[in-house]
C-alpha cells in the first residue's frame, strides 16, 4: 500500500516549515524545457512569476511547493505505486480528511467539505474536492485534484490561509496549477 506519509498533506497547512534544499527533481518534459519533472509521466510547467518554486519541506514526501503572487501554496504530491497496491481514489480523499483531521485535533467525520467536483488535468476529469481546517489556531481551505494514473499517485493541492471559503481566486489559482501539469510516459 501507499505510504501514509505521501498523503500527509495536513502538514502543508501548518505554515512555512521549509528547510534549505530546493534542488529540482529534473527539468526535462520533452518539448517544453521549463517543464519540472515531478515523477514519472508528471510534470509541471508553471513559471514563475505565476508559480514560484520554494524550498523542499521537512516532509520530502511532498514532491513539490510553488508559491503564487495571489499568497496561495501549491503542492504536489506525486508517487510511485507497485502493481501490488489497490489504491482508490476514495483512499486518497479518506487519507487527505483523516491527516487534516489529526492536524487540527479534529474528529474527522468533522472536517467539513465544502464541495466535490470534477478537474480537468489535461483534458481528462479527475476527482477533485475543497475542504477547511483549523490547524494551529489558523484556518486553512484546500483544494485537491486526484488521479491514479499507471504505476502513479498524484495529488494536486492549492491551500489558502485565513478563509473558510473556497473562492474564485482560489479556484482560478487552482486551475491554473492543473493547466500547467502535464502527464506523459
Amino acid at each position: 500500500m501507499i505510504r501514509a506519509a505521501a498523503l500527509t498533506l495536513a502538514l502543508v497547512c501548518a505554515g512555512p516549515v521549509w528547510a534549505q534544499s530546493d534542488d529540482p527533481k529534473g527539468e526535462d518534459a520533452g518539448a517544453n524545457t521549463s517543464c519540472r519533472d515531478l515523477g514519472p509521466m508528471i510534470h509541471f510547467c508553471g513559471t514563475p512569476p505565476d508559480f514560484v518554486l520554494t524550498p523542499q519541506s521537512i516532509d520530502s514526501d511532498v514532491t513539490s511547493y510553488f508559491e503564487t503572487p495571489e499568497g496561495i501554496q501549491v503542492a504536489a504530491v506525486i508517487e510511485p505505486l507497485e502493481a501490488t497496491d489497490a489504491l482508490t481514489i476514495e483512499d486518497l480523499r479518506q487519507a487527505a480528511l483523516l491527516n487534516l483531521s489529526q492536524a487540527s485535533g479534529t474528529p474527522v467525520d468533522q472536517v467539513v467539505v465544502l464541495s466535490q467536483r470534477t478537474a480537468l488535468i489535461e483534458g481528462v476529469p479527475h476527482t477533485s474536492f475543497v475542504y477547511r481546517g483549523t490547524v494551529d489556531g489558523e484556518m486553512y481551505v484546500y483544494a485537491n485534484s486526484m488521479a491514479l494514473l499507471p504505476g502513479v499517485a498524484a495529488q494536486f493541492v492549492t491551500i489558502e490561509a485565513g478563509v473558510t471559503t473556497y473562492s474564485p481566486r482560489h479556484e482560478s489559482v487552482h486551475n491554473r496549477f492543473l493547466q500547467d501539469v502535464q502527464v506523459r510516459p
